[in-house]
């Protein structure tokens, strides 16, 4: 993790925030016999609890391919878990941040517009955080937001994207560009 990174997953902690968090930690965790205590200081140390635990990138993905499974199979809930999970063990993955993301905007969850921001915070060039910006713009009947959001995923995109994706930002733009015809 980049000591940026570690400093914005930390630098929000009080000590006293710090000490009342690692205790409710170590709590939790002793019941399943876990040394929480030094999972979370470790934790405060390196800024990812990927390391603090001591977890694999093969185990990582591993994981991300299981929620990818569910979320496939249209298991949602179960993906999301997984995601969530992900995003904790390593918040500077944009993809962990989408799919967490996708499962809250198919179930509904207004969050999911402050994951796609964070997906986009992690990298800026990213196009796709944008188009679903543009799709829950677009659904809330947000115009003017669900313009700039599709001006962003434009200025963005490099022709990658996946097939629904561009068939679907194109029916998305249409509608748009419709919308403010009739408002004209």
């Amino acid at each position: 993790m980049a000591e940026a990174d570690h400093q914005n997953a930390v630098s929000h902690l009080s000590p006293d925030a710090a000490k009342a968090a690692a205790q409710v930690f170590a709590a939790c965790t002793a019941k399943f016999g876990i040394d929480g205590d030094s999972i979370f200081q470790s934790f405060l140390a390196t800024g990812s609890f990927k390391s603090a635990l001591g977890i694999t990138d093969a185990s990582i993905e591993a994981l991300y391919g299981r929620a990818h499974q569910h979320f496939m199979i249209g298991q949602y809930r179960r993906a999301e878990e997984i995601f969530r999970s992900l995003c904790a063990l390593d918040r500077s993955r944009i993809d962990f941040w989408l799919g967490l993301g996708i499962c809250y905007r198919i179930r509904g969850d207004d969050a999911a517009l402050r994951i796609f921001d964070q997906a986009a915070a992690i990298d800026p060039s990213h196009a796709i955080p944008h188009f679903h910006r543009f799709d829950i713009f677009m659904r809330r009947e947000d115009w003017d937001a669900a313009a700039d959001a599709c001006k962003q995923f434009e200025a963005r995109r490099d022709g990658a994207e996946h097939d629904n994706i561009t068939k679907t930002f194109l029916k998305l733009k249409t509608a748009l560009e419709m919308r403010q015809a009739d408002i004209t």
